[in-house]
């Protein structure tokens, strides 16, 4: 790949990052009564599906990392982190299939196939992260009970249950034994199939349409290449291997540096129940410094 088609594929990547931040922080809307009440609605996933198309399942893994990570730094978390970590392993469990398949498979129609994908692994890890993510933290955090020890704490049950008779048409009754059996049943997979059906349809629709601006980026770089000579085609050769060695060491800071963070993050009482407190904030930009000095360091 060349550097004028890296530099077109971070403006992208950075102009999808954008779109999907902005509409995780400011376009969530409340679920429809039928609804559990801490269920809403977020399309910010339209971005990070189409930027799975255009580039790839990593530009949009990188994408969905980035929007959690902007959150708990700028906004904080009115969830104990909970909504965001499920939402990342959503987002990750949707686009990193959804992206291969188009992209590594020869199927005759692997736009469809990958399509559905994304709507089936959405439900899928919908059902998980609210089994083993969702449910266990929001009953510890927010009514201080062990879910293991304990159960489900029943002022939870009750806000289920008025969903679930609600959408049951008055047949069934949520109770402490039966609770994740019908909530997963009657809540989560109606309401991901249906939210995920609508990004994905969504998507289609304008990944249609922007088909060609794929296409020329492709063809436009297929016709630099055929102009190199052999002495450039090698010199570039030699500048990709250097270039994603550096990126893989780079990725290795991030992640050192974001384990570091959420270490710290541990240990921050105050940002964890209020949202980013000025600690968490200060924390987060001595972080990044951290990075930039071990980037430049690497680069050298």
């Amino acid at each position: 790949m060349s550097n004028k088609l890296n530099i077109k594929r971070l403006c992208f990547d950075a102009v999808f990052a954008a779109l999907t931040v902005i509409l995780y922080n400011f376009a969530k809307i409340p679920a429809p009564s039928i609804f559990p009440s801490f269920l809403d609605i977020n399309i910010s996933m339209i971005p990070v599906i189409i930027c799975a198309f255009m580039f790839g399942p990593w530009d949009a893994a990188g994408i969905v990392i980035i929007r959690c990570l902007l959150k708990w730094a700028i906004v904080g978390s009115g969830t104990g982190y909970v909504g965001e970590v499920a939402d990342l392993v959503i987002g990750l469990g949707t686009v990193i299939p959804a992206g291969l398949i188009y992209h590594n498979t020869g199927l005759k129609h692997k736009t469809l196939i990958a399509f559905l994908t994304a709507i089936l692994s959405w439900v899928v890890m919908g059902i998980l992260s609210n089994i083993f993510i969702n449910i266990p933290w929001y009953n510890n955090f927010y009514f201080k009970s062990n879910y293991y020890k304990e159960g489900v704490h029943p002022v939870l049950v009750n806000m289920v249950n008025t969903a679930v008779y609600n959408i049951t048409f008055h047949n069934v009754t949520v109770t402490k034994d039966n609770f994740m059996a019908n909530y997963i049943l009657f809540a989560i997979i109606p309401f991901n199939l249906l939210l995920a059906s609508f990004v994905v349809g969504f998507t289609a629709l304008v990944h249609g349409r922007i088909k060609v601006l794929y296409d020329y980026i492709d063809k436009e770089d297929e016709e630099d290449e055929k102009k190199l000579t052999e002495e450039e085609i090698a010199e570039k050769a030699i500048n990709e291997y250097d270039e994603k060695n550096l990126f893989k060491k780079g990725l290795l800071m991030g992640i050192l540096t974001g384990i570091v963070g959420f270490i710290m993050g541990l240990f921050k009482k105050k940002s964890y129940k209020k949202g980013a407190s000025l600690g968490f904030v200060i924390h987060f930009f001595i972080l990044c410094l951290i990075f930039l000095i071990l980037y430049l360091a690497i680069w050298k």
